[in-house]
This record gives structure tokens, C-alpha cells and sequence, in this order.
């Protein structure tokens, strides 16, 4: 099953279940979700373009966390990013990239920095989106350059 079909029966049964928060939070990353895809070639989002949906809302509200007082608002901030987490697959841990880097590099004839995107193209095929991109951008730089 897809992810976005799981996001689809989810959100059926939280409609069912009149949890209101959970199936509005759904229902609106299904929609955004769907465009994705639609925009891309009018097909079905792909289960890695529902995750960067899905971690486009989290960030999304990581960034109004640190700016909202309101506690009621903080506490359903709180829980939409629980729900919102619990569909994403495990992030991959730091020691475990950083091995994956190393390991690369070492394979490489050519240790500059031109081969930054050989090795982060290595790093997509691997884990796909789930690793910290940015962290990752800054340890192959240091990889290539040590």
C-alpha cells in the first residue's frame, strides 16, 4: 500500500472516529500531497514526495512552534506533528552517515570537491529523504576535503 493510500484510510477513519484534528491535519496533507504528483506529469505522488510533503508541514510547524504562545494552539501544534512524524520512516543516524560518507570517498579516485554530487547522489539512492540533507552536505564537504 502506498502512502498516500494509507494517508487516504487513515483519514477515513479518523472522520469515522470524529477525531476532527486528525482527520482536517490529513485531509489537507492529501490534498497538498496529491498536487505533487498531479503537477508533475498528472500521475500519483510518488511515497518520497508524500514524505517531503509531509516534512514540508512538520518544519512548517517547528517554525510556528517558536513563535506561538498560546498554549492550546502550541499543544495542537504538538500533536499534528506527532501524527505528521509517525508516517515518515526512521531518519537515518548520524554515525551511520557519516560511515556512508567515508566509505564513499574512500571508493573515489578523485577526493575534491568536485565530487560532492556523486557522493550525495550515493547518499539519495541509499536513504532517499531520510537523512538530514543539509547536515550531511557540510560532513561530505569535510570528507572531501580532509
Amino acid at each position: 500500500m502506498s502512502l498516500l493510500a494509507q494517508l487516504k484510510k487513515d483519514s477515513m477513519l479518523a472522520r469515522k472516529a470524529a477525531d476532527s484534528v486528525r482527520a482536517t491535519l490529513l485531509s489537507t496533507l492529501i490534498g497538498e500531497a496529491e498536487m505533487v504528483g498531479k503537477n508533475a506529469g498528472n500521475r500519483e505522488s510518488t511515497d518520497d514526495e508524500v514524505q517531503q510533503t509531509i516534512r514540508k508541514f512538520l518544519k512548517n510547524n517547528q517554525e510556528a512552534l517558536g513563535v506561538i504562545k498560546d498554549a492550546d494552539r502550541r499543544a495542537a501544534l504538538e500533536q499534528e506533528s506527532a501524527i505528521l512524524t509517525a508516517y515518515l520512516p526512521p531518519m537515518a543516524g548520524e554515525a551511520e552517515v557519516k560511515a556512508f560518507i567515508a566509505d564513499t570517498v574512500a571508493g573515489l579516485a578523485d577526493r575534491s570537491p568536485k565530487q560532492m554530487g556523486a557522493v550525495m547522489g550515493a547518499l539519495k539512492a541509499k536513504y532517499g529523504t531520510s537523512f538530514d540533507a543539509k547536515q550531511a552536505n557540510a560532513w561530505v564537504k569535510e570528507a572531501l576535503t580532509a
